[in-house]
């Protein structure tokens, strides 16, 4: 009888594995479909794969970089250097490719993390409404720092939450790593601390226990601190955290509303905006009763989830402050968002008698809405258009007014055929020279300024975001006899439609 119980665990156990593997699969899938294939890497995602192009070259740390938040950098580096191409293109896919791997590898810290609050069932839903959340799917596909962010975070969560010291103490080794990643993770020690003097009392053994513990997060931060003040000066940890605080301060003190840059109250206003878009589509209707069932279930598990949230979300709020409006600054929120979700979905599941329908229309219900706000919010083919359309600006001039966010591929396209281009980033970052329109109130006045700086062409599109002036351009380029159109993309059938005309001041009135 004992036999066949324990032949029964081991299926059981063996079964959640399939079930893991299945979405770890689907996970991949659904970010493949979503592949940005053919378009370069822009932004933050192309400064990381510059320092690790560097590093793999170099093998060290590279100088003139101000990057702080270096270890995903770091990490790809060595996949660089054994990939051994010279393809821009190649050496981003592998960028994207690795995101995307440590994004679905999250689901098992995920689901081990899930384990402290439900049973397994539960668990997999809660690992299931992760890896088909459409943002974080996205995200994974940029090359950004945030899947091995919350991969790491989720990780010291589950290790912390053990009650095996030695995996306690491995959880603040990689709570150090989670501070490499990026540098406001280290806040995430004031409540890593807490609890561990609430669960386990200030006797002095726990004490010395925790200052050994300490001392591995030291040891393993370390290094690489060392590296970064030997490099740029700075730690990027300490150094941040202080600036940031140091800028929120003066910031509030100065009443000069025209030159203030932090603002609590806008900070508020956009968190809440963005805080409630971010739940939208899955997690928004199992969240406030989520929340409204952790706060009434008085344990240390559910309010340390609710502690350890509200840390996370003050690198958010101070962005916000900033009129930062980026909504990744909210995603290390995710997991807990699906460990919070599944509260609700237990509640619902366990007072329904159909539970098998209800899971199955709540599984389909996660994967369609998914699919359905990942095809409203990616077009991948306007990407590509704007890569094409930047390659013409490349082959006309090294000058052009700054048409964001579509000119970011201007730091790279008409260069990808480059074979040997390490160590070359600033030579090639600086190939197209931008000149900001918006910073002027009539063509006139940027048209004098802009024949100082050399400008030979002029770029206008039908974003809406455009100065008035450059949109009234595309829209009546008639009125205007010295601009010389050279390039139309509607002649090519592209949806991205654009304008490149000559500049001939000769003929300016």
């Amino acid at each position: 009888m004992f036999k066949k119980i324990a032949e029964k665990i081991e299926t059981i156990q063996h079964m959640q594995t399939l079930y893991l593997v299945i979405i770890g699969i689907c996970g991949i899938i659904i970010r493949l479909i979503y592949l940005p294939y053919d378009i370069p890497l822009s932004l933050d995602g192309l400064m990381y794969f510059w320092y690790a192009s560097d590093t793999s070259n170099l093998g060290h740390l590279p100088q003139g970089y101000t990057l702080s938040n270096n270890l995903w950098a770091i990490v790809i580096s060595p996949f660089f250097y054994m990939l051994q191409s010279n393809s821009f293109l190649d050496l981003m896919y592998l960028q994207r490719l690795l995101s995307i791997i440590i994004s679905v590898g999250t689901i098992i810290p995920l689901y081990f993390l899930c384990r402290k609050f439900f049973d397994k069932n539960y668990a997999l839903i809660g690992v299931i409404l992760f890896s088909f959340e459409p943002r974080i799917v996205q995200n994974s596909t940029l090359g950004l720092t945030e899947p091995l962010f919350i991969f790491l975070g989720t990780s010291t969560l589950v290790l912390f939450y053990s009650n095996k010291t030695k995996y306690i103490c491995l959880s603040f080794a990689i709570l150090a790593l989670f501070c490499l990643t990026r540098y406001e993770g280290l806040l995430l020690l004031i409540p890593i601390t807490v609890m561990y003097f609430v669960r386990f009392g200030k006797s002095k053994q726990s004490i010395i226990k925790y200052l050994l513990m300490l001392g591995v997060f030291i040891l393993v931060i370390t290094p690489i601190t060392y590296l970064r003040i030997e490099t740029t000066g700075r730690d990027g940890l300490t150094s941040h955290v202080l600036a940031g605080a140091v800028v929120a301060s003066s910031e509030t003190i100065n009443n000069d509303q025209a030159t203030k840059k932090f603002s609590i109250i806008n900070g508020i206003i956009n968190f809440g905006k963005f805080f409630s878009w971010s739940t939208v589509p899955n997690f928004i209707l199992f969240i406030p009763f989520g929340i409204y069932t952790i706060l009434r279930k008085r344990n240390f598990m559910n309010y340390s989830i609710i502690f350890v949230g509200i840390v996370f979300l003050i690198p958010a709020l101070y962005a916000y402050s900033r009129n930062i409006e980026e909504i990744r600054y909210l995603f290390i929120i995710f997991p807990l968002f699906s460990i919070i979700s599944l509260f609700t979905i237990k509640t619902v599941l366990d007072r329904s008698k159909r539970k098998n329908l209800i899971v199955l229309v709540l599984m389909c219900g996660i994967v369609l809405s998914s699919t359905l706000f990942l095809n409203w919010k990616t077009d991948n083919k306007h990407e590509l258009e704007a890569v094409k359309i930047a390659e013409e600006v490349a082959k006309r001039t090294s000058i052009i007014n700054d048409y964001h966010p579509e000119s970011v591929y201007l730091r790279t396209v008409g260069f990808l055929d480059y074979e040997d281009f390490a160590g070359k980033r600033e030579a090639i970052h600086s190939k197209i020279k931008l000149l900001f329109a918006e910073r002027f109130d009539s063509l006139k006045n940027f048209l004098d300024y802009a024949k100082e700086q050399k400008l030979e062409f002029l770029f206008v599109d039908d974003q809406e975001s455009r100065p008035e002036f450059l949109k009234d351009v595309f829209k009546h380029e008639e009125k205007y006899p010295f601009l010389i159109k050279e390039y139309d993309s509607s002649e090519y059938g592209f949806k991205y439609h654009v304008k490149i005309f000559r500049i001939n001041y000769e003929l300016m009135v």
